[in-house]
Order: C-alpha cells, then sequence, then structure tokens
C-alpha cells in the first residue's frame, strides 16, 4: 500500500499485443463504491467509519470537496451505501442495514453479515441526492437467508435489477459458500413517491448457484452477470448475458474466475475483471486485474497487471479489482481491494488511450 501510495499509484503501460495504453491513478484511498454520474458529473462513494460500517459520501471527480449523504431514519451504526444513481443524478439507490435484530434459530446476526458485498439483513433505499426525501422501496426479509447485492440500472432509468439471496451460505459448499441467489429486474418509477413494479425473476438453469449481475445491456434486453450455475465452484466463475425476456444466456469467459461484467458508455465494449494469467504471491491467494472484450466475449485484451510480479503497477500482494463506474467511454473508476475478506481497499481512476 505504502509503494502505491508514494507512487500514486500512477503508471502507464503499453498492452502487449494491442495499441492501446492504460494509465491508472489512485483517485482514493480506503473507500469503495465510487459511481459517477454524467448529468450532474459527480461522484458518488462509500467509506467506512472507525466500526467499519460504510457510510455515503458525494464529491466531484476532483474528489476534493466532499459532503455526506444520510437520512434520519438510517442508523449511524449499521451499514449504509449507494449503490447506484438514476440517470438524471436526481436520486441514489442505497442498501441500508436494518435497525431490528430478529431472533434467528440457525445463525446469530453479526455486525459483518450487513458488510456490502454481503448485504445481509439490508433493504433498498432511494434517497434524493440533496439528502430532502428517502424511501425504502424494497424491504426484504429480516433473515440470515436474505441480501441484496450488485444491482444495475436501465440507460433510461426505468428499469432496475439486482441480485437476492435466498438461500443462506452453506459452509463447505464451493458453489453455495455465499449462499443461492437469484437476479431480479423491475420496472422503476421515480414520479412522486418512487415504487418498484411489474418484478421478473431470473434463475439461470432453475438451479441453486451464486448469479450476481452488474449491468444492464444498452437495449436493455439482457443483464451481464456471473455465475456458479454451471461451474458449482464460486472460484471458477464465468461471465454471462442473459436476455430478461426469453432467459437465453451466452457465456462470455471460460478461464478462470470472472467478475464485474460493466458495458462502456457507447456499449461497444465489456470491461471486466478475471483471475486469468495473474500471479500469486508467497503466502497469499489469487487477486485479478481488468480485462476488455466485445460484447460477444471475442476479443479479450488485459488492461492492468496488478497481479503481475516485479511489474511497475504491482505491489507483490495480492490486488483484487472489482466493481468499476465509467466516466466516458475511455475512464472509468474502479474499486481494488487489498484483502480477500470483508471490504477493504481503494478507488482508482483507469484511463484507456486507444
Amino acid at each position: 500500500m505504502k509503494r502505491l501510495l508514494t507512487l500514486l499509484f500512477l503508471i502507464t503501460i503499453s498492452l502487449q499485443g494491442s495499441a492501446l495504453e492504460v494509465s491508472i491513478k489512485l483517485w482514493k484511498d480506503s473507500v469503495m463504491g465510487a459511481l459517477y454520474n454524467p448529468s450532474t458529473q459527480q461522484v458518488v462513494f462509500n467509506r467506512p467509519d472507525k466500526k467499519k460500517n460504510y457510510k455515503i459520501y458525494l464529491t466531484d471527480l476532483s474528489g476534493k470537496a466532499e459532503r455526506r449523504l444520510t437520512w434520519h431514519e438510517w442508523s449511524e451504526d449499521r451499514q449504509q451505501w449507494a449503490e447506484e444513481w438514476t440517470p438524471d443524478g436526481k436520486f441514489l439507490l442505497c442498501f441500508v442495514e436494518k435497525k431490528e435484530y430478529v431472533k434467528e434459530k440457525i445463525h446469530k446476526r453479526k455486525p459483518v453479515d450487513a458488510t456490502p458485498g454481503y448485504g445481509a439483513y439490508c433493504d433498498l433505499w432511494i434517497i434524493r441526492s440533496d439528502g430532502s426525501m428517502a424511501w425504502k422501496i424494497l424491504d426484504l426479509p429480516n433473515r440470515y437467508n436474505s441480501a441484496i447485492i450488485h444491482c444495475a440500472i436501465s440507460r433510461d432509468g426505468k428499469k432496475f435489477a439486482w441480485s437476492e439471496r435466498i438461500k443462506a451460505p452453506k459452509f463447505g459448499d464451493f458453489n453455495l459458500m455465499a449462499g443461492s441467489y437469484v437476479m431480479r429486474v423491475a420496472d422503476l418509477n421515480t414520479d412522486s413517491i418512487p415504487k418498484l413494479s411489474n418484478t421478473i425473476t431470473l434463475q439461470p438453469g432453475n438451479t441453486d448457484a451464486l448469479n450476481e449481475l452488474d449491468a444492464i445491456s444498452p437495449d436493455d434486453s439482457s443483464l451481464a452477470f456471473y455465475s456458479s450455475f454451471e461451474s458449482k465452484n464460486i472460484l471458477a466463475t464465468p461471465v454471462y448475458l442473459i436476455n430478461i425476456y426469453t432467459g437465453k444466456i451466452k457465456k462470455l469467459t471460460d478461464d478462470s474466475f470472472a467478475q464485474s461484467p460493466t458495458f462502456t458508455p457507447d456499449g461497444k465494449k465489456i470491461v471486466y475483471m478475471t483471475g486469468s494469467q495473474c500471479d500469486i504471491f508467497p503466502f497469499e491467494i489469487q487477486g485479478a486485474d481488468w480485462w476488455m472484450m466485445n460484447p460477444d466475449g471475442s476479443e479479450k485484451l488485459r488492461l492492468t497487471y496488478m497481479n503481475k510480479k516485479n511489474h511497475l503497477h504491482s505491489a507483490n500482494h495480492y490486488r483484487l479489482a472489482g466493481c468499476l463506474s465509467f466516466i466516458d467511454n475511455h475512464s472509468f473508476l474502479g474499486g481494488v481491494m487489498t484483502k480477500p475478506l470483508g471490504l477493504e481497499g481503494m478507488t482508482v481512476l483507469v484511463t484507456i488511450k486507444p
């Protein structure tokens, strides 16, 4: 970490076998889930407090001016996490941990359960970006079986999709170690009182598996997601597209684990993370770097080399490239985890030069 901060994580590299150049620089340390809104040119991000409860902040792209965003019904000792903007920048959809503890026979609730990315005991809220009003639009069951993670919104803001846990994690089962998830898609209406309606549920293979979506295709027909429904192994999760209306699935990757597929604003490319070709550092587990491909899975190119031994991009330690938010077709803010458990790391600015 010290090496990255000293260098400001600013390195320019040429991709092997391509004409692209990629630069990476540290945007903010110890923050995750940064999301850029092109309509307002604002960025929302999430920062943990001393008790590791995340809180929501707004800033500009420079990251210099920050203001907290919260709502009086949200508890300060619970997780608050901004997950998605509406395209007009007027609202943010957020995961907020429930206040009430409920006794369960098979599980005792722990603070870590609601960590963003685990998402148990959380509801979905929508809040005005000026903080003037907020509404709970999805009240999920208050039990360990239930969780919400990884959402996406259509480009016109009329469709919203999320990954929802329906069965609790199963220790020792590589398919269900994180639980069983379905993907849901609903119409989002922000007129008057915001609400979701006409919900569709998608479960690839009609089987219990890890299914986590990250994007809705530009034409609103498909979800980009990763899954263990075929591999039965959360360490071997390909990226897929699933048609929302027909259920037809197209597999896009097949090497190592891959996650976080996100369309460029023009829809011509998908950037995702994968452990493919990543070095494993002594006494650490495999990390992941960002790659880019066409929406049909062709022409895969590696963008970053954080997990390449002795590379200038590398601290010679585990780094996990995560979810990202495009600023334009050639730059994005992306989360980089520095530890394999929990949610600790930084946000970097990645620029792709054609």
